[in-house]
């Protein structure tokens, strides 16, 4: 097995082998993102009503959202998602933003000062766009395993990097035959490389730590 391709530097190398127009379609919207990430108010907001989930979510949702409707595939797929595509050809699988951008949004606003420089947020922006292709079972169970704030309290019960290792779902690269029947795969690394100040952020809201 080699070492993970799930990376900043991976999704950044892929921006580029993507459809120009969706290439386009993301720096634009990072573009977008970053006006908002600069506007004093916004930062002001975020900053004086950080335990207000109203506010949370009304900051962070816009960035969610834009970057869900982008994807710099991977060219990862779980085994049952792509069992589901053989079995049936207009399957879509679910797209998988494996880097959590809501989550990673919030990293970034507590972290203000080190996002500034554009390329920076950028860079991180693109990151974000990374898409895994899974079963749609599969991205509840993900979800629901991840972060939860449904009490009131936000708690990140599995780091981004631990992911599908912590829910015990391999990832594999496939052949490139024309036919998805004919199409084999191969286990790969399902180790997520997040950024250091991401993972190092995501432990202060670990079960039992009180923020």
């Amino acid at each position: 097995m080699q070492n993970s391709i799930i990376t900043m530097e991976h999704a950044l190398d892929r921006l580029s082998e993507i459809k120009p127009s969706s290439a386009k379609k993301i720096e634009t919207y990072a573009e977008r993102c970053y006006d908002d990430f600069m506007n004093p108010s916004v930062i002001s907001r975020w900053q004086n009503n950080r335990n207000d989930k109203d506010v949370v979510r009304a900051t962070a949702r816009p960035f969610y959202d834009l970057v869900h409707s982008c994807s710099i595939p991977t060219g990862l797929i779980t085994k049952t998602a792509f069992e589901k595509i053989k079995e049936n050809k207009k399957y879509k699988p679910t797209k998988d933003h494996c880097f959590r951008p809501q989550n990673t949004y919030h990293c970034m606003l507590d972290n203000y000062e080190n996002f500034c420089d554009f390329s920076t947020f950028r860079n991180w922006f693109v990151m974000c766009c990374s898409t895994i292709d899974v079963f749609y079972k599969e991205n509840n169970r993900l979800s629901l395993e991840g972060i939860d704030n449904r009490l009131g309290k936000y708690i990140v019960k599995v780091t981004t990097d631990q992911q599908y290792i912590s829910a015990g779902i391999d990832l594999y690269s496939y052949s490139t035959e024309r036919a998805w029947k004919d199409r084999t795969l191969k286990l790969e690394s399902n180790l997520i490389v997040a950024p250091q100040l991401l993972l190092e952020y995501e432990k202060k809201f670990a079960p039992g730590i009180i923020i």
